[in-house]
């Protein structure tokens, strides 16, 4: 214990302990605590206020750019698309999966189909099935994965692009 109580820094200022500086990537990739050594060398070595804002709005878009690959899940798009609500997910989710069982839904979609729609409602993904009943439920026309899925094309009212 004393040898590790050593090593200690005797001046405890804000600079992080137990940070691997000469290869930060590598202590980021393998590390639970988020180091970013843009900023702190920044605010170091410069006072100027200005290039301190630029380089956390630098790292904003930065994040921005990762959260807007984000797409929107099956079930968030009915809610939105029936004008419900979030906190009525489970009874539409139960009612779905009880639309979906009726042997009329079989017979028109098929059992295969009928399935992997249940598949993919209890998972909350996307798959072809899922992007033609979503076409069926909402008279739409359902753009997934450059693919277009249509169910009545009379009734085609809008158009619904999924990534």
């Amino acid at each position: 214990m004393n040898i590790i109580l050593n090593e200690l820094p005797e001046d405890l200022d804000n600079k992080k302990m137990w940070v691997y500086e000469e290869e930060p990537e590598l202590f980021s990739k393998y590390s639970q605590i988020p180091y970013n050594n843009h900023i702190s060398h920044v605010i170091q070595e410069n006072n100027n206020i200005t290039e301190v804002i630029q380089v956390i709005q630098e790292n904003k878009k930065n994040n921005d750019k990762k959260s807007n690959d984000k797409k929107e899940m099956p079930m968030e798009l009915i809610i939105k698309h029936t004008s419900s609500c979030m906190k009525m997910r489970n009874e539409i989710y139960e009612k779905l999966v009880s639309f979906i069982s009726q042997p009329e839904f079989s017979k028109a979609f098929g059992v295969k189909k009928s399935a992997e729609i249940i598949g993919a409602l209890s998972n909350n993904r996307w798959n072809q099935s899922m992007a033609l009943f979503i076409s069926f439920l909402l008279d739409a026309n359902v753009i997934y994965k450059e693919k277009s899925y249509l169910f009545n094309k009379d009734k085609n009212k809008i158009e619904i692009s999924v990534m």
